[in-house]
């Protein structure tokens, strides 16, 4: 069970993918599958304008009542101190709000367990801003930081950056109306290796924060290492992606996958473009990797086309999102409403080519899941945006891409 209270009528707030306008007598949510959820949530104004997407993450225990608060001063949900939530915990079970709690629609739960079965309270408690979980486009560098970008992605960002001018004009992080999560790190943790974080330049604003994302190189350098050795090394990043795992995630590499699903979730439903930027970013790697589907991380990569296809299909196929199955409201703040545009403009299409294209080619030998997991996602992308994979043309332009392979050069000759 969730409680949030004292939250303005005609807020819209969003449970998973579930979405609700507060009324009078509105007090949370109920009936919530313990595991991961995510909450997120606009302030309106009385012209009916919606504030920027401020949400955050909860990995909720059993029987567990999670107790965030209004904060009309900042105009967000804060977790409510450990005291003082006891006894709304206590009256919850009682059942004294029962009648103040929206129902969480079960039926929809296993299409959002596709989306964040990797997020753990480990991933939550790692990535999550400090100190208040809450994730706002408010607290995040200029889009400018985050190019090159194509058309597309220019286009979302210019309409989410108006969000972000309108609120940064108000002198606060959402529009006046009318009318934390227990993190298992502690500040002095996240602040280690920051060399390796990307962490803000910026002063964030009050109550709001940029997520610690794990930063991904796109050049392997091995000391000792000879040109030719450096190229080969860098054309195939499944080296890059063992000395990330190695460094950041050591007996936990499915929790590379937690933030593959944690920054597309922070950008789908919180509107955030650095967590589109992560998930671009470990996109990239994953597909440029050779030796690791094929050899060193085969199952690694099985549960990463899964979750991958999982994203894109609930990306691709416009679903209803409310508790009653029905269609959500035109003016509905939740969710990028042009995630497809987005692909079909896009930085994927060459490097899903030539990943499967390595696939095909050493079909005889590849493991049977993964192949299939690959036609899944091979098939879906030729279903919905009608992408056809020539396996004799997979070459990527390296003029265009910036994630093209690294070619080394030494005293002006080309290796």
């Amino acid at each position: 069970m969730i409680l949030l209270l004292e939250v303005p009528e005609q807020t819209h707030v969003a449970f998973d993918h579930q979405s609700f306008v507060v009324g009078p007598k509105f007090k949370g949510v109920k009936m919530l599958p313990p595991g991961t959820h995510m909450v997120s949530y606009n302030a309106a104004s009385h012209t009916g304008d919606f504030a920027p997407t401020s949400s955050f993450f909860v990995h909720l225990a059993p029987s567990q009542v999670y107790v965030r608060k209004w904060s009309i001063e900042q105009e967000l949900l804060f977790e409510v101190p450990a005291d003082e939530a006891e006894p709304f915990q206590a009256g919850a079970r009682r059942y004294d709000f029962d009648q103040n709690l929206a129902p969480y629609n079960l039926h929809a739960y296993q299409h959002w367990q596709s989306l964040s079965s990797c997020i753990s309270q480990g991933v939550i408690s790692r990535l999550s801003p400090l100190p208040s979980g809450n994730i706002s486009i408010t607290a995040e560098a200029d889009p400018a930081h985050l190019e090159p970008v194509t058309p597309a992605e220019k286009k979302l960002y210019a309409q989410l950056q108006q969000g972000k001018t309108a609120a940064e004009s108000t002198g606060s992080t959402a529009l006046r109306v009318d009318g934390e999560q227990q993190s298992e790190a502690t500040p002095s943790d996240r602040q280690q290796d920051t060399s390796d974080l990307q962490t803000s330049d910026l002063r964030p604003q009050e109550g709001v924060g940029r997520c610690y994302y794990t930063r991904l190189p796109r050049l392997v350098k091995v000391p000792g290492m000879n040109p030719q050795q450096l190229t080969a090394l860098n054309l195939d990043k499944t080296g890059l992606l063992s000395n990330i795992l190695q460094k950041h995630f050591g007996d936990k590499p499915g929790d590379l996958l937690g933030e593959l699903q944690f920054s597309f979730l922070a950008f789908l439903m919180g509107q955030s473009l650095e967590g589109f930027a992560q998930w671009k970013a470990i996109i990239h790697l994953l597909l440029g990797c050779q030796d690791g589907p094929l050899q060193t991380h085969i199952h690694f990569f099985i549960r990463f086309l899964q979750c991958l296809h999982n994203q894109l299909q609930h990306s691709l196929v416009q679903e209803p999102i409310s508790p009653r199955d029905s269609e959500p409201s035109p003016d509905a703040p939740f969710g990028i409403p042009i995630i497809e545009e987005l692909l079909a403009d896009s930085f994927l299409q060459q490097l899903f080519a030539q990943f499967f294209n390595m696939l095909h080619e050493e079909a005889a030998t590849v493991n049977a899941k993964l192949l299939a997991a690959s036609k899944q996602v091979q098939q879906l992308l030729q279903e919905k945006l009608g992408w056809e994979f020539d396996f004799q043309d997979v070459g990527l332009d390296e003029e265009e891409d910036e994630y093209a392979p690294t070619v080394v050069q030494l005293d002006g000759v080309q290796l």
